[in-house]
């Protein structure tokens, strides 16, 4: 009888802050927390550029009538690849009164989307109206509670393409050129790989054609590499000048729209058809080709003359250096007077002056051969 009236006295005690006409009256007449962390999975963004790190926050409360002495603690986590941490892991809080603290997860860059981990996380009352936890009531008396989720990798995409020729494609009208190349998922997860020629309208308003198509695609599982695919490119049919545009390779993510992309551009190089030899060659030439080869031409025809005056000159003076013996030959003076002898010797003299003329003439004969 004795232990049944200290236990009434216990009970008694243990209800007497419900009996207080007051506001928090309204509570829990026993020992009791609650703990909120939403209905989301936290998500962890692991690509390149990103910290790797989420957080998940939660709210804890007291719905009780009297004070208490909360705890926090990490139930289940079994994470390698990522860490979890709580940012505060204890809380006093009044009858109704609620905060809030936040479950930290940071983990690496890169990390395979299909990781996943399970976590719990466990809120526990200490002390109750000053009660501590071990002089509280068994059973269920006593309303713990718990939060359970999963944590969530987030997949993202990333591209590399590869093309072994990227050097300028030199192609005549109508010709047909083919480019082969391949694709490597550098994302976290399996995707599909797109390659497309980015200024397909530009080219096409060139009068450039796409026989195969300008995309390709197939699915490459994470960290693999497509099989080479191929595109190709048509030149146009006639061109009446020559034509140089840029062609733009693009691989990207079929399933990450956000993912960056990966580009090549290679030139191509067409070059109008002459329209025929001769004249209509030479209107092809700018005005500085003209004038060089205008220059080339003229000292060489300068330099044809000089060469041609000079053999001439030369070939003239070699019969007269032969032929000047002849004209020293001795005289045979015959008998006459004096005086006429001398008059006769100035007409030789004249005569041989009269015979010194020939250079002009040789030079009148050389400019009338030319």
């Amino acid at each position: 009888m004795r232990k049944g009236l200290i236990l009434c006295i216990v009970f008694g005690l243990f209800l007497a802050p419900c009996l207080v006409p007051s506001a928090s009256a309204q509570g829990s007449p026993i020992p009791a927390v609650e703990l909120d962390c939403g209905s989301s999975d936290p998500v962890l963004d692991v690509r390149p550029t990103s910290d790797a790190e989420v957080k998940l926050q939660c709210t804890v409360t007291n719905p009780t009538s009297a004070s208490e002495v909360i705890s926090i603690e990490t139930v289940e986590w079994d994470g390698t690849l990522v860490e979890m941490a709580l940012s505060e892991d204890s809380f006093t809080l009044a009858a109704g009164e609620e905060d809030t603290f936040d479950i930290v997860f940071t983990g690496q860059t890169k990390i395979p989307a299909s990781t996943d981990y399970s976590f719990e996380i466990g809120a526990k009352v200490e002390s109750w109206n000053n009660l501590p936890y071990g002089q509280l009531p068994d059973g269920p008396w006593v309303a713990n509670t718990s939060h359970t989720g999963d944590l969530i990798v987030e997949s993202y995409g990333m591209v590399e393409l590869l093309l072994s020729d990227v050097s300028t494609r030199y192609m005549d009208t109508s010709e047909e050129v083919e480019f082969s190349f391949q694709v490597t998922n550098k994302g976290n997860d399996d995707d599909t790989m797109e390659v497309i020629f980015v200024n397909a309208a530009d080219l096409e308003a060139a009068q450039f054609s796409f026989p195969g198509g300008k995309l390709v695609s197939e699915n490459v599982a994470y960290q693999g590499t497509s099989s080479v695919k191929t595109l190709s490119i048509r030149a146009p049919s006639s061109v009446t000048e020559d034509l140089r545009m840029p062609l733009i390779i693009r691989a990207q993510s079929g399933d990450d729209n956000n993912a960056p992309f990966s580009e090549i551009t290679i030139q191509l190089d067409i070059t109008a058809p002459s329209k025929s030899a001769g004249i209509d060659g030479l209107d092809s030439l700018n005005s500085d080709s003209t004038l060089l080869y205008a220059s080339i031409g003229g000292g060489a025809i300068l330099l044809l003359l000089f060469l041609v005056v000079l053999i001439r000159v030369v070939t003239k003076k070699k019969p007269k250096s032969k032929s000047q013996p002849q004209i020293q030959q001795p005289l045979i003076l015959p008998d006459e007077p004096v005086q006429e002898q001398a008059s006769d010797d100035f007409d030789d003299l004249f005569d041989e002056l009269d015979g010194a003329q020939p250079p002009e003439d040789e030079f009148d004969d050389l400019f009338d051969d030319l």
